[in-house]
This record gives structure tokens, C-alpha cells and sequence, in this order.
């Protein structure tokens, strides 16, 4: 339908109706139509109100903005962001036990037919062991967690260095580590990989051969058991098993492995 209807006689049109839809009340086309600077027809104003609504959708709050009414603007003090101190280990270890004391064994136990909707975490003394395990940590290192079960524990004492912190989900079977990034340029990885199916731990170990800035690896996972000096996989040549702690974690009540892996030193080469 045509219409002769200028941007000021539209913007006129949605700055009323407006009034009404933030009143919570029904338009009264009469009412409206007497406060048109230009005289119009109920009627016609309520088709042209439609028109719009069918372009650009029913909320009228979500119009275009050269259709809204300007709001001035009030003079708003600048907001100062708290400034947070980083929890040094072991008060993260203590924080993070404070939360959970009083969630019971009842509350976190699978009920028999019943799907189970707790994801398994390392404990926090386990965290404790994890961070001293990586060693010291500079401003240059990037930090990159795969898996589940480890979360933000380990990135809060490492706050003082880290400029970005991402969290990102995907299969670790569609994303190749070592070549996208942020991935590609972590220098220290872990892996609380204990359920990952075979094949998502074969991919691991492929992008984990092929990561060019990674220094240190602590893995829930041994990926070579049978491992010999004279093992030919690319994953030996490149990594070395060089530590195994064990702490506890919320799914199983033993112990579980931890295992810090560490660059192999190139041989230095002979002319």
C-alpha cells in the first residue's frame, strides 16, 4: 500500500505509540490522532502503524533508531571497578572448601534410574598439586584447560598474569589445537581427559605433538603406558613424562593420577 507518509510523520506516530506500549496500555487511535501535528484518520494512522510493525517487527522499542525519540542524556558518574587481589593457592583451596561444606554425600550421589547431572571436578587440595606441579608461571605463559572438571579453580591464582582469559566449548574432535588459534599458542595445558572416548584421546595426543609454544602438560591420563626408549611415537619424541602426583577428584573415592609431562630437549646437532 502506498502512503504518503513522511520519516517525521512516522517518527510521530512511533514517539506516541511508544507512550502507550511503556504505559502497558491499548493505543486509543482517537487520542492519538488529535495530538498528530498533521491531521489524519484513525484508521489511516493505525495501517501505517501495522505497516511498520510488519517491517520492522512488533516491538516498537526495537525500531529503528532514527524512528525513536532521542532520550537526553543524564549526567551519570563514571563507574570505578572494584579492584580484586588474586587468592594465592591455598586461600583458593580454602574458599573453594568453605562453598561445598555443606553439600552432602545425598546431594551429589546418582540416584539409581536417574540420570546423572554432576559434572566431576578435581578437588581443591588437587588443584593446590596441580599449580605447584606447573612450576612458575610468567606473564608470558597462556594458560589452556581441556576437558572438564577443572574450570576456573586453576586460572584464579594466575589472575596477576593472564591479560584474557576465554572460555570456549567445542569437540575437541572438530577443533585441531595446534593449528587454530587462541589454542595454538598455550604454553602450558591441561587435561582432565579421564572420560574422553579412545579416539578423542589419539586426536589429543596428535595436536599435543604438533603444539608450537607448549612447555609443560599435566594429564589425568598416561598416554603412553608401555613407554621404552626405543618408543617411535610422535608423541614420545616430543613429550616426557617426567612426574606423577595423585589427589582426589569427585567421582571416584581413590585417588586419581596426575602426570606431568615436559618438552623433550633436542639433541644438539652434529656438523
Amino acid at each position: 500500500m502506498r502512503t504518503d507518509f513522511l520519516d517525521g510523520g512516522d517518527k510521530q506516530l512511533v514517539a506516541l505509540a511508544l507512550e502507550y506500549a511503556n504505559a502497558e496500555k491499548r493505543i486509543a487511535w482517537n487520542d492519538l490522532a488529535g495530538r498528530m501535528r498533521r491531521k489524519r484518520q484513525p484508521q489511516e494512522l493505525e495501517q501505517r502503524l501495522r505497516a511498520l510493525k510488519r517491517t520492522y517487527g512488533k516491538d516498537i522499542t526495537r525500531f529503528p533508531p532514527y524512528l525513536l525519540p532521542k532520550v537526553a542524556k543524564r549526567d551519570i558518574p563514571p563507574v570505578t571497578p572494584p579492584v580484586l587481589t588474586p587468592l594465592q593457592p591455598v586461600q583458593a583451596e580454602t574458599a573453594i572448601q568453605d562453598i561445598y561444606r555443606y553439600v552432602s554425600a545425598a546431594d551429589v550421589r546418582q540416584q539409581a534410574g536417574k540420570i546423572d547431572e554432576n559434572s566431576g571436578e578435581v578437588m581443591p587440595a588437587a588443584v593446590s598439586r596441580i599449580i605447584r606441579m606447573f612450576g612458575e608461571i610468567t606473564q608470558g605463559d597462556i594458560f589452556l584447560d581441556v576437558g572438564a572438571g577443572l574450570d576456573t579453580c586453576v586460572h584464579v591464582p594466575q589472575l596477576a598474569h593472564l591479560r584474557k582469559v576465554l572460555v570456549l566449548i567445542g569437540d575437541v574432535l572438530d577443533i585441531p589445537l595446534s593449528m587454530r588459534a587462541p589454542f595454538d599458542a598455550a604454553t602450558i595445558v591441561f587435561l582432565n581427559d579421564l572420560l574422553f572416548t579412545e579416539e578423542a584421546k589419539l586426536v589429543i595426543q596428535q595436536e599435543l605433538s604438533h603444539m608450537p609454544k607448549a612447555r609443560l602438560i599435566v594429564s589425568t591420563s598416561l598416554y603412553c603406558p608401555r613407554h621404552r626408549s626405543s618408543c617411535k611415537r610422535r608423541f614420545c619424541g616430543k613429550w616426557k613424562q617426567v612426574e606423577t602426583s595423585y589427589d582426589r577428584c569427585s567421582w571416584k573415592s581413590q585417588p586419581i593420577p596426575l602426570y606431568l609431562y615436559a618438552r623433550v630437549a633436542k639433541s644438539p646437532s652434529v656438523v
